[in-house]
Order: C-alpha cells, then structure tokens, then sequence
C-alpha cells in the first residue's frame, strides 16, 4: 500500500530540497568553479553551505525549530544573492565602460554569472520565504 504525501509533506521536502539544491550548488560554484580563494568569499560560501543544509535536515525531520531557521535562512541567502548580483552587475558595468572590448568581453562574463545566480540565490529562497509565510498561518 502507497502513502501519498500531503501537501504539507510535500511542501517540506521541497523546502529542504531547495536548501541542499542552495548548499550543493554555492559549494560547486565557489570551491569549485573560483580559480582563487579569497578569505570572505569562501567563509561566506561555508556559512550558507552549513546554514542550508541545517536547514535541510531540520525540516526533514519535522523539528520544532525547522520553519524558523529555513526562514532566517532563505532571507539571508535571498539577501546574499540579491548583494552578489548587484555587485556583478556593477562591475559588468565599470569593466564594460573602462576596458572597450576587452572589458566588454569581461563584462559577458559577469553577466552570465550573474543570470545563473538569479534563481537558486534569489528565485529559490523567494519561494522558500513565500511557502513558510503561508505554511506558518
């Protein structure tokens, strides 16, 4: 016999889905895909990577806490994700207006980095926000 999840199951596996989607792909992202290391990038990475998958695993196991600490969570990295594509945005700018084509090239770059930011770090904990704010009434 199958058990069908309810949709409050159901909406809490994809919340922690969403943060160890968030965990894996800051931690590929910044460990992997920086050519260099930079002391507050990568304390920061770590920081979201563990708050992500706290939260992950706190909702996977209904604790009492759990929708409270993947609210603080997700407005954290919605805000660090919003910060990042700012300053992406910004720099694209500044290299595209300096440097001519090179820059303009640079500038591509930063673009790029900056769209596939905008929905795991922005999108994603928008939604997880917008589904704890209903989960809690």
């Amino acid at each position: 016999m199958e058990r069908a999840l309810s949709p409050e199951g159901r909406g809490r596996w994809l919340c922690a889905a969403g943060s160890f989607l968030t965990a894996i792909l800051v931690t590929g992202g910044v460990f992997g895909g920086l050519p260099a290391r930079w002391a507050p990038v990568d304390v920061t990475a770590g920081l979201v990577t563990a708050a992500s998958v706290g939260s992950g695993v706190l909702m996977l196991a209904r604790a009492r806490i759990a929708a409270r600490v993947a609210r603080a969570v997700s407005a954290a990295v919605l805000l660090l994700g919003l910060a990042l594509v700012l300053v992406l945005a910004a720099t694209a700018s500044y290299l595209s207006g300096i440097y001519g084509p090179v820059g303009k090239g640079g500038a591509m770059v930063l673009g790029v980095v900056a769209l596939l930011a905008v929905p795991y770090l922005i999108v994603l904990p928008a939604a997880q926000l917008l589904y704890l704010g209903r989960a809690a009434k």
